[in-house]
């Protein structure tokens, strides 16, 4: 009897860090991250979808299926009022509904046609207030002092970009200081001409 409640002792006394583990585990898998540049995608969709209403834009992260290959990708279409064709490429951490995005990109396909609107510097605009929300309290600096750039000089080289003919275009901003991440322009001009836009985010 003696060495059965012994035994029982020592196996709850074994089990019980594991179990507060688990529990601590998750509970932790259901509180969304704090940090700005830490994101999921239906975190998201539900900021994309409140900001981008004016511009006639909604996405749906759960109308695309994960590809799975060397990453977890999807390719998500927007939906735009005015009919253009954009679409968020977005690559995370897992398939999980808790998962985080790693990097994100934005591709407007464009056709050429005499004052259609490229929708670039409001996505732009929309990536700065969701993922670095530092750079927002004041738009004409950075939390790094010396290093990237400030919300406005962020839209002003996009502004440029999209006026003019370069090939591609990165710039650094960032969502705290010590730490600091590209954006990215690229410009393709070959059977669908486009313009993308690319953010490599911290999902660690």
């Amino acid at each position: 009897m003696y060495r059965d409640k012994l035994a029982k002792v020592i196996l709850l006394t074994l089990l019980f860090p594991f179990a507060i583990y688990m529990l601590g585990s998750c509970i932790l898998g259901y509180i969304p991250p704090t940090d700005s540049y830490k994101k999921a995608p239906f975190q998201l969709e539900e900021l994309f979808n409140d900001q981008m209403a004016q511009y006639g834009m909604s996405i749906d992260v759960d109308s695309v299926n994960y590809a799975y290959d060397e990453y977890f990708t999807k390719t998500v279409p927007i939906q735009c009022e005015d009919g253009s064709v954009i679409s968020c490429t977005m690559y995370t951490t897992s398939d999980r509904r808790k998962a985080l995005i790693e990097y994100i990109v934005f591709t407007q396909e464009l056709t050429g046609k005499e004052g259609e609107t490229i929708y670039i510097e409001p996505i732009l605009k929309f990536m700065l207030d969701t993922f670095y929300t530092v750079t927002t309290k004041d738009k004409d600096e950075t939390v790094q002092t010396g290093s990237g750039v400030s919300y406005n000089e962020a839209i002003r080289l996009c502004n440029e970009f999209i006026n003019g003919t370069d090939e591609s275009e990165e710039f650094f901003a960032y969502p705290r200081e010590g730490f600091g991440t590209a954006i990215t322009l690229k410009r393709t001009a070959d059977d669908k001409p486009s313009i993308s836009i690319s953010l490599v985010l911290a999902a660690d």
